[in-house]
């Protein structure tokens, strides 16, 4: 722990302004590149800097300036921004327009702008941003265009409510700035309108008044999205199947993503009559044309989207497998591995959107099953790694009856993959299979059954990213431990792994282990391992042993640390060479003061008497780091409300009064002073 710093003092120079209040001076070379001497440039409104530096014949100069965007907002305040900061910058964007070398400098104001709203720019004073935002929505480059699009989309549901608008705003220029965008001569701006057209139709659901108008309105907005996936240029459709899905949620009246829906299991929200009827006669047809699109990079995004459409029908099932398991069917046996590969991907949430539950739709349920097991066994790599990941949330839609008839005997061969990405999604996976916020729907019968072999077979793998996906989440089976012999000497002999991270994984999961097959295994097999790995090289390793005190406390007792566990601690920072290892000790008797999760905390008189001395004894060594690791070890002891009162009067707290007058260390003083105050 460093000593008590000082800071640094400047001088000879004036305080700065502006955008430069930041503590920092400006760069030689962004001074030199400004047309002003220091004192000038020291003491200029934030304004004039702005200007100044992007202004520059420096590149460098110009990037900094458009940085530091939202700051000189800030200092300008929101009139200020307003009237003149985004007129200069949306004449600056009429400038740069035919200009490549300027791309960087908008890609930073496309991302800049989004910070102004609504911190500094309330979004109901932030519609002057529109037409700088139109602007760089035609910018030739893509990823300009892209923040760009994202910046309206965040922007654009802030305008409402508390704006006082002239009449039609801001309704009347949002309508125009999507005519202009879907309906420019260039593909760049059309593959924008795609982009913004979802958001500002949900705009109209939310805020615009009930009538014809608005519905005019909408039916417009639903013209011009058609209008862009019928478009001769494939960058223009692939925008518009990329953003389907958006849209399709907007005209069906979501305010949740089916991804957000399906994942989080929440009831499908009710769609009304007539937005159902526009996104079967208008929105799927556009769904299904897509779809069949003659360019794969137009189809791979189209079929992604069935979940969406899927939710947009409510998730009828009579519905859905006219409309969308049809598309389903079709990109599962495209001749493109990308299509293939994209509804994989979504695989998980397309099924949950086709609303086949119960009994009566077990012959689809099957079907879709069916279909899934293809994509396990695609011939392209990719395409079963990213089924593969969809394996969990699928056994929490069909159960365990489709799980064991389709998907669990697939598993031994993807376990055995040549691709060391399957290998590794898939012990991901099976581990989330165990997790119960995602999957209740296997026993712990079908577990042993199913996944036992593998996780054996996973533990030995040759890649530690394998290995460490299965011990990361071991403890999600603690409890079926002690019926995995194999499994649990795999761990063991993986406490001497080469890589760290595995040794660090094994630290973690060494209490489950405890717990799983009782005090004695401990004390016979992991109590060796323990003491190596607290004493490991790595400091992440060490403090898995530290993180893993309270479980083993909860476990074994706080007769059973005494005996076994206190003689090897106190050992080790007797004999001790170094203070890291004096540190480690110390944190391991101060984290048995932390609960085990929601277990009670329950240490004997005598462990507490203990704790407490050592962390006396660290109080006066003569390293300051060992110092403020002890007085925080005494703040937990402290708040965890386990130490006798009189031990407090008489030991801790004079101990600690002592230390904070005598000691030199600054942060030593202030972790003294906490455990003080963690008392009252």
């Amino acid at each position: 722990m460093a000593d008590e710093g000082s800071s640094a003092t400047t001088t000879g120079h004036a305080p700065i302004a502006g955008p430069l209040a930041s503590g920092t001076t400006p760069s030689l070379t962004l001074a030199r590149s400004l047309n002003c001497d220091s004192n000038a440039l020291l003491s200029m409104p934030p304004f004039d800097l702005f200007v100044a530096q992007l202004s520059s014949d420096s590149t460098e100069a110009r990037v900094d300036a458009m940085k530091k965007l939202s700051i000189v907002g800030d200092a300008m305040g929101t009139k200020d921004t307003i009237e003149k900061l985004i007129p200069y910058l949306n004449d600056t964007i009429a400038k740069s327009e035919d200009s490549d070398e300027d791309d960087e400098i908008l890609l930073l104001l496309a991302g800049q702008l989004a910070e102004l709203v609504p911190g500094l720019v309330p979004g109901y004073e932030a519609m002057p941003l529109l037409p700088t935002l139109e602007r760089l929505c035609c910018i030739d480059e893509t990823v300009v265009r892209d923040k760009a699009v994202e910046t309206f989309n965040k922007i654009v549901p802030l305008l409402l409510p508390g704006g006082k608008y002239a009449d039609g705003m801001p309704f009347g220029l949002l309508r125009t700035t999507a005519q202009r965008l879907a309906s420019a001569d260039w593909f760049t701006a059309k593959v924008s309108a795609a982009g913004v057209l979802p958001t500002m139709y949900a705009f109209w659901n939310a805020h615009a008044p009930r009538g014809a108008a608005a519905d005019e309105v909408r039916r417009e907005f639903r013209i011009l999205f058609k209008d862009l996936s019928e478009d001769d240029t494939p960058m223009v459709r692939r925008s518009a199947a990329k953003n389907l899905g958006r849209f399709v949620e907007a005209v069906a009246g979501l305010t949740k993503s089916a991804d957000d829906m399906i994942k989080s299991g929440v009831a499908q929200p009710a769609v009304a009559d007539e937005n159902k009827r526009l996104v079967t006669f208008e929105i799927v047809p556009i769904f299904q044309a897509l779809s069949a699109d003659e360019q794969d990079s137009v189809r791979l995004l189209a079929v992604s989207c069935a979940g969406s459409v899927g939710c947009g029908l409510a998730r009828e099932p009579s519905v859905t497998a006219d409309v969308v398991l049809p598309v389903v069917r079709g990109g599962c046996a495209d001749l493109s591995w990308r299509v293939r590969h994209n509804l994989s991907k979504a695989f998980a949430t397309v099924t949950g959107s086709l609303g086949f539950v119960g009994p009566k739709h077990i012959a689809r349920q099957t079907e879709v099953f069916k279909l899934f097991s293809g994509l396990l066994q695609d011939s392209e790599a990719e395409v079963r790694a990213a089924a593969v990941e969809n394996i969990a949330r699928m056994a929490q839609l069909g159960g365990a009856d489709l799980f064991k008839a389709h998907i669990a005997p697939l598993l031994p061969a993807l376990a055995d993959d040549l691709v060391m990405e399957v290998r590794s999604k898939l012990a991901q996976t099976l581990m989330d299979c165990c997790d119960p916020s995602i999957c209740t729907a296997l026993t712990d019968e079908i577990i042993l059954q199913e996944f036992r072999p593998l996780l054996e077979n996973f533990l030995n793998d040759e890649f530690a990213e394998v290995q460490l996906h299965i011990l990361s989440k071991l403890s999600r089976v603690s409890h079926l431990l002690g019926q995995m012999d194999v499994v649990v000497n795999s761990i063991l002999q993986m406490a001497r792994a080469q890589n760290w991270r595995v040794r660090d994984a094994v630290g973690r999961l060494l209490p489950f282990l405890a717990e799983a097959r009782g005090v004695s295994f401990f004390e016979d097999h992991l109590l060796e391992p323990w003491l190596k790995i607290m004493s490991d090289q790595v400091a992440d390793v060490r403090a898995a042993c530290i993180a893993g005190m309270p479980k083993l406390l909860s476990v074994c007792g706080s007769e059973w640390i005494m005996q076994e566990i206190l003689p090897n601690y106190t050992r080790m920072y007797d004999e001790s060479q170094s203070y890291l290892t004096r540190i480690t000790v110390l944190r391991s008797f101060a984290a048995l003061a932390e609960k085990d999760g929601e277990n009670a905390l329950n240490i004997s008189d005598t462990l507490m008497d203990q704790i407490v001395s050592l962390m006396l004894r660290g109080l006066t060594d003569s390293v300051p780091n060992v110092r403020l690791i002890a007085a925080r070890g005494l703040g937990l002891v402290t708040i965890s409300g386990q130490c006798d009162s009189g031990v407090m009067k008489s030991k801790i707290v004079p101990a600690l009064n002592d230390l904070v007058h005598q000691e030199q260390d600054i942060d030593c003083r202030y972790q003294c002073q906490l455990a003080l105050e963690a008392k009252v």
